[in-house]
Formats: C-alpha cells, structure tokens, sequence
C-alpha cells in the first residue's frame, strides 16, 4: 500500500472496528477523511465516506455536504451527487445553498426540468425564495433556448416579492437579445435603473453589444460615458466591442481612435483586438496596414491565431492578390498552424474568382486529403466559379456530389444554379430547380424568378411563365414591368 493511502485505511479501519464512544468525534473523523479525500481529488470516495457516516446515524453540517456537492458537480459526477442528495433529505439540514449548488448542477447539465421542480420542493419545504437559485435557473433557461421559461420564472420572482439584483436583469436582458426581443432588453435596462438597481460591467457589456449589432453606435457611446460617470471601468471585452462595431461599419479611424483610449488607460489590447482591428483594415481594402497591424503584434509577443491568417488571407483574396494570400498562407504553415475548413474555403473562393477553377480543384483535393469535410459554403463556392464559367455540367456533377453527401444546398446555391442553367437557355432545369427550391421551403431571388420567366418567354411557353409570376407575387416579391411585357411579347408571338 503506498505511503499516502494509510491514514485513510487507519482511520477507516479504526471506525469499523472500534465502538463508538462519541458521536461527536466519530463524526469529526468522517469529516476529516470526506475533506482529505476532496484534497487528494478522490471523489467517490469522499462520496463513500458522506454515505457511510449517514448508515452510522451521523449528520455532517451542511458546509461538508455542500463542499462535497460542488466537488462532485465539477468532477462531472452528477448522478452521484444526485443520489447523495436524495439520501441526505430528512437526514442532513440541507440550506439553501444545497438546493442552490443542487439546481446549478441539473442546470448545467441541461436538465431544467428536474431543477425547476428541486424549486419547487425548497419553497413548498418553507424555505424562502432566494434571488440566486431564480438567477441560476433563469440564466440556464435563456442559455439553452427556454426563454418563455426564463419570462415566467422572472415574473413569478417578482411575484413573490423578491427584487431582482444586477445579475438576474443582465441574463434576462441578454436572454431578449438572444431570442430577438431587443425593445424588451432595453425596456428592463430602464425598469432596473427605476426600481434602484445598479448596472455592473457585464450588464453594460451586454447593452453596448446589442447596440453594435444594431449600428447604432451612438446608444453604445452613450452607455459607455454612463460607464465611466458610475465608475464602472470599462475592460478589454468592452472596448473589443466598440471597436467591432466601428469596423463593422467601415468607420476604421474612430476604432483607431479607440484603440489609442484603451491603451491610454492602461488597457493591452487582446488577440481578439488585434484580430477585430486586421479584418477592420481588409474590409475597408487597406491590406498594408493590416499586415503592419499583425506585424506589430507580433513584436508585441502575442501570437497570430489560425483566425488572424484566416481574417488576413480572406483581406488579401477579396484584394485580388493571390501572392499575398500564398504567402500568408505558407506563414501560417511555418508557425505549426493547420489549416481550417475556412482557410481553404477562402483560398478555394479567391481563385474562383480569379477563373482559376483547376488551383480551387485542386485545393478542394488537398483539403479532403486533410481529412476535412466540405461543406455547404466550400460546394457553393465551387458551384459559382463553374457557373460563371457556363460549365453547367460539372455544376450539376458537383451539385450531385453534395447531395449524396448529405449536405443540404442553400438558397445562394440554387439561386447560382438557375443563374447558370437561364444563360444557357435551358428553361427545364432552371424551372426543376426553382420547383425543388420551393419544395424545400426556400425562396428564389428576384433575379431567379425573372431569368427563368424570361427563359420560358423566349421558348414560347408563356403560360409557365405566367404561373411563375404568380407564385412570385405570392412569395412577396414584385416583377417589373419588362417582365410584363416580355410575357405580353411572347403571347402574341406564340398564339
């Protein structure tokens, strides 16, 4: 037996074989074999010890019971911390921290049903509501896509006269986010200000986040200056969002300017800042001083990412050069990066673009050869290059392919796919592709529906046409007026 396991085999052996003569010390021993067990991370025998100190009639506090619970949770041991806590009801004065830890470990292991009625019990047991346990439920029930839950369990908390704290209007308001209720997330920003309860830095992480993703940078510096008047100091998070949002807009000197105001209060930007700051310089076409960025970040001691190549490679193809693409691609290799779905994908699209589909095959081969699997966004690439080419019948092989693979097209495919079949003229395939599409539930682009209305015109089969156009304005969409006349054209040509 190794050194450190005898004291447990000891004490356990002193327990069974000697009487005992004081509850009190017998439980003291139980007490310090569950917590040395915890510190030699042994969980289930830390579990086995709480059991058998129940069997001996013994109660452990409620602060050993709980320190097992977490232990056990974390230890991913959930259904033995589920049939501890079984066995402890009646015979251990579980708090509410129990239930709490208990709730927390069902929530996260998705199973909120279970904890919603674990709730239940505690509350229907006498014990009063408790702001955390409605938190950590809510939170859950956003996070997993039960926002209805989430609402009922908010209004019922207030129900029962609980005030909501900081926490549990933050996940509410980014549960609204989430679910697309932005009006209802910002309508509890101002409920929570009323009643006196106060913004922390996540709650205005969540706002400002929201506020970029709606372009509406002005709310989010607003909220931001409210930040600093409450003197809840803004982190790298927040100014990575700000600066996003900047980018994202196309307003590149304002997320310079910002970048120089966090470092101005002490602030290092992170690889995320970084990696915002590089596809801010791509997309606005100034590749050279997002090479110069990556550049500096590296001098900086923090390491480009297979994302920053990916973001930097997507800058140099959507600028047409494919040496520069090459080479960043090559760089990536060299530093031990392997190669994403992405990188190819993008690699595969520059080219296609560039009518260079023999190098996209070819890329298409290697990145199979890789072990990685194509999917519905690398085929659509392929399929645009082809089309553009007019080789309609390698789309149609490659379109196959994508089926047999289980991969379902997209309405950007489709649409690319008639686009295609119209400039060839042939109306039957474009026609079978728009049906399918919409059998699929998907529907066609304005430019679909008139090329193949056209298409039809052209071969003199107006009534097919015309049944198009009213399935057109049916899904929504208006023909102009030369579709009008090109179906009037056809039936006087063809009457």
């Amino acid at each position: 037996m190794p050194p450190m396991h005898r004291p447990f085999f000891l004490v356990q052996r002193m327990i069974k074989t000697q009487p005992i003569l004081h509850p009190a010390t017998t439980s003291l021993i139980f007490r310090f074999l569950i917590d040395a067990h915890i510190q030699c991370q042994n969980p289930r025998s830390a579990a086995l010890c709480l059991d058998q100190m129940l069997r001996c009639g013994l109660t452990p506090p409620p602060t050993t019971f709980n320190r097992l619970l977490r232990f056990l949770l974390a230890a991913d041991l959930l259904h033995i911390a589920s049939s501890l806590f079984g066995d402890a009801k009646n015979r251990v004065p579980l708090d509410a921290n129990s239930f709490g830890v208990m709730m927390r470990g069902l929530c996260d292991a998705g199973l909120l049903d279970e904890a919603s009625r674990l709730l239940d019990e505690f509350e229907a047991g006498g014990g009063p509501p408790n702001v955390v346990m409605y938190t950590t439920l809510i939170d859950r029930c956003c996070k997993r896509g039960s926002f209805a839950v989430a609402q009922r369990l908010f209004d019922r908390m207030k129900g029962l006269g609980l005030l909501p704290n900081e926490f549990t209007y933050t996940v509410m308001m980014s549960g609204c986010f989430r679910n697309g209720f932005s009006s209802a997330g910002f309508d509890l920003y101002e409920e929570m200000k009323r009643v006196g309860v106060f913004p922390n830095l996540y709650t205005y992480s969540v706002l400002i986040s929201e506020c970029c993703k709606n372009q509406d940078l002005g709310f989010a510096f607003k909220l931001f200056d409210e930040m600093t008047e409450k003197e809840v100091l803004p982190n790298v998070v927040t100014y990575n969002t700000l600066i996003n949002g900047f980018c994202t807009q196309g307003k590149i000197k304002d997320a310079e300017k910002l970048l120089l105001r966090m470092k101005g209060n002490g602030l290092k930007p992170s690889l995320v800042t970084y990696n915002v700051l590089i596809g801010g310089y791509c997309k606005a076409g100034k590749i050279v001083k997002a090479v110069s960025l990556m550049n500096q970040m590296k001098e900086r001691g923090c390491s480009p990412t297979i994302i920053t190549y990916n973001v930097l490679i997507s800058g140099f193809s959507r600028a047409r050069d494919l040496v520069g693409a090459a080479n960043a691609y090559r760089e990536m290799k060299d530093r031990g990066l392997t190669p994403t779905n992405v990188t190819y994908t993008i690699l595969i699209d520059a080219f296609a673009k560039g009518n260079d589909m023999e190098s996209a095959f070819r890329l298409y081969q290697s990145m199979e050869r890789a072990g990685l699997q194509a999917d519905a966004y690398t085929y659509g690439v392929l399929l645009h290059g082809l089309c553009m080419q007019g080789n309609m019948k390698d789309a149609w092989k490659l379109f196959e392919k994508m089926a047999n693979k289980g991969l379902k097209p997209t309405s950007a495919i489709y649409d690319m796919l008639i686009y295609g079949y119209c400039r060839q003229g042939s109306s039957y395939r474009a026609l079978g592709l728009i049906r399918e599409m919409i059998g699929n539930g998907m529907a066609p682009n304005v430019a679909s529906y008139c090329l193949a209305i056209r298409i039809l015109c052209k071969d003199g089969k107006w009534q097919e046409a015309e049944v198009l156009i009213n399935k057109m304005i049916m899904s929504g969409l208006q023909p102009g007026e030369c579709i009008y006349e090109e179906l009037s054209s056809a039936k006087l040509r063809h009457r």
